[in-house]
């Protein structure tokens, strides 16, 4: 749900709008607003659409999370509570699943056992 929310409610808006939306994003790297825009939305949609659907879920799960600690420490720093609350949630579910993976259900976890490289849950060991 995180990677869902993410990507529909904060990056699908920045990608349709993408001309619009130059400036509009906090240049907190100090590249230029264009070139934030763009890696805010590689974190918010495309990282969120990767961590929702498994493939490559840590990957995605890590742009969530590094868009989401920029939110936090840059744009919303000093704020009260309940404006930082949703990119706390944000940060917290990402690392979740950037420590502990998508799980048995994951696309990476299904194509990984298609290919015979395990994935997975460890079931128990081979009988002899």
């Amino acid at each position: 749900m995180v990677g869902v929310n993410i990507a529909l409610l904060h990056g699908w808006d920045k990608l349709h709008h993408f001309s619009s939306r130059i400036g509009s994003v906090p240049d907190q790297l100090n590249i230029g607003s264009k070139y934030a825009l763009m890696i805010t939305i590689a974190g918010e949609f495309f990282g969120g659409i990767l961590m929702a659907t498994g493939l490559l879920g840590r990957f995605g799960a890590f742009l969530v999370a590094f868009v989401s600690a920029l939110a936090l420490a840059a744009t919303y720093h000093g704020s009260a509570w309940h404006e930082r609350e949703l990119w706390g949630l944000y940060l917290a579910g990402s690392l979740t699943v950037l420590l502990l993976g998508g799980g048995r259900y994951s696309l990476d976890s299904v194509v990984w056992k298609k290919l015979g490289k395990g994935g997975g849950a460890k079931g128990a060991p081979p009988k002899k």
